[in-house]
């Protein structure tokens, strides 16, 4: 054999190899989560403290893509005239596989908020 040959041998391995990895990590990458906030009174705002974006009023859902599969702590704000600011945090399960079962399958949290003058 020529060591030409015997090179290209070795770099047809490297790629089916390169190429096995990559599909591997890519099936494996994605992580999701979603969670259904509840509010009471309902109608509050909610406020990502991680990045200031308002997500929307409760009951809203949020959804979350991480590369791992590890729990998510997620800080949020709530505000309603009225009530007095309530932040509140959570622990996110990424346990889900797609974006689609996440959302078909929200963890629930629900945060009480305390009425101004009470």
């Amino acid at each position: 054999m020529t060591n030409t040959f015997v090179l290209r041998c070795r770099k047809a391995s490297i790629l089916s190899v390169t190429i096995a990895l990559s599909l591997a990590l890519s099936a494996c990458g994605a992580h999701y989560g979603a969670a259904k906030i509840v509010s009471t009174p309902p109608g509050a705002e909610v406020i990502n403290l991680d990045d200031g974006t308002v997500i929307g009023n409760t009951p809203v859902t949020m959804r979350w893509k991480h590369s791992s599969g590890d729990r998510q702590h997620i800080p949020v704000r709530l505000k309603k005239p009225g009530y007095y600011e309530k932040v509140s945090s959570f622990w996110l399960s990424m346990r889900h596989g797609s974006e689609q079962a996440a959302n078909e399958n929200p963890q629930l949290v629900e945060i009480t908020m305390q009425k101004k003058g009470e």
